[in-house]
């Protein structure tokens, strides 16, 4: 049995929910990183399966390991539960159907001691497919090339842009990625300014704010090159993530985005870069309701239906009004087109390409 300091160096929060297939790779994944000294929060989520024994036969076998058993309510707020335990300088997040790379958290408590950041970026890699992909492929998602670091306001507003969206020119919607699980937190800030998830079932892309609401209140960041984080698409059904008011929850998203933006940066500069991210998620939106459509046989007219609210809705498509869509890279320019002609049909033969 593995023992561990009174401080860790890094609290792993993990939410558990109807994970018992794939748990075991994703915690054997935490309890062999090469950075001994961390803790492990299995946050269980009301699981309806075999999740919440299993996360107790694990912290049997590693003291590291912390379980919380909690009435289910949803990824983010379970991950506010396991915020309140955390005990380590740092908070690094992961979710319970991915896995991390042995090295991962020794990695990025690494840059954070040696740069004395508050905030470690990383990329991360994308494993599986979906009913457009074939299952076991491979991609990385790699945001800097070297160690980069984010230490005076105008970085620290670059980095604020780069996590909210892109320029037209740039490869990736997200300069610098949204996702939390490829970053490492320091928990006093978190601490400080009383950071909290928002609830996933109240709006979309919860973790984003988080992280901006994070980056707000630092001085100093730094990105680092490698991909770390595996983010699985296990080939279950869409039916599973699908969420008929996925519209509102993106149009609440949108809207407290641009309250955190407009409260620190002038509307002339962030908005080229929110108009990226409202795109890329129409794109989103339409591929996972072609998705859905045909994997349930859902009648085209429905789904048309549904690509006209999305494409109508008020956010998409007045990113687009003066947006200048030919300079983005070939995949996204065809779907910004196709969204911005209004032409669903042609949709279906766009979300079967694999999105840059």
């Amino acid at each position: 049995m593995t023992k561990q300091t009174s401080v860790p160096a890094v609290s792993i929060i993990v939410p558990v929910y109807r994970a018992e297939k794939y748990l075991d790779r994703c915690v054997n994944s935490l309890m062999s990183q090469t950075l001994r000294d961390i803790e492990i929060i299995l946050v269980d989520d009301g699981s309806p399966d075999g999740s919440g024994d299993m996360c107790d036969e694990y912290a049997k076998k590693d003291s590291r390991i912390k379980v919380i058993h909690k009435k289910n309510s949803g990824a983010g707020l379970s991950r506010n539960f396991g915020l309140e335990t955390a005990r380590g300088k740092y908070i690094g997040f992961a979710d319970s159907d991915d896995y991390a790379a042995e090295n991962m958290f020794e990695t990025l408590y690494g840059a954070a001691e040696k740069y004395g950041a508050e905030l470690v970026m990383s990329g991360f890699a994308v494993v599986g497919g979906n009913i457009f992909e074939k299952d076991g492929e491979y991609s990385e998602n790699l945001y800097f090339e070297k160690d980069t670091l984010f230490e005076t306001k105008e970085n620290i507003k670059d980095l604020i842009l780069g996590i909210s969206g892109s320029l037209p020119h740039e490869t990736l919607d997200s300069r610098y990625g949204t996702g939390i699980w490829k970053n490492l937190y320091r928990r006093g800030v978190i601490e400080k300014y009383g950071i909290k998830f928002m609830s996933e079932r109240e709006i979309m892309s919860e973790d984003t704010l988080f992280t901006v609401d994070f980056a707000s209140h630092i001085s100093k960041a730094v990105g680092i090159p490698g991909a770390f984080y595996r983010y699985c698409r296990n080939g279950d059904s869409v039916s599973k993530a699908y969420d008929a008011k996925r519209l509102l929850l993106f149009e609440r998203f949108m809207s407290e985005l641009e309250n955190r933006l407009s409260a620190k940066i002038p509307k002339d500069e962030y908005k080229i870069y929110l108009d990226r991210l409202s795109q890329a998620y129409g794109r989103v939106l339409c591929s996972q309701e072609i998705m859905y459509g045909v994997q349930n046989k859902i009648p085209y007219r429905e789904t048309r239906a549904n690509l006209k609210k999305i494409c109508t809705s008020e956010i998409i498509s007045s990113s687009l009004k003066t947006y200048p869509w030919y300079r983005l890279p070939k995949k996204q320019a065809v779907f910004a087109f196709l969204i911005k002609h209004r032409l669903y049909l042609l949709q279906k033969t766009a979300a079967c390409m694999r999105a840059g």
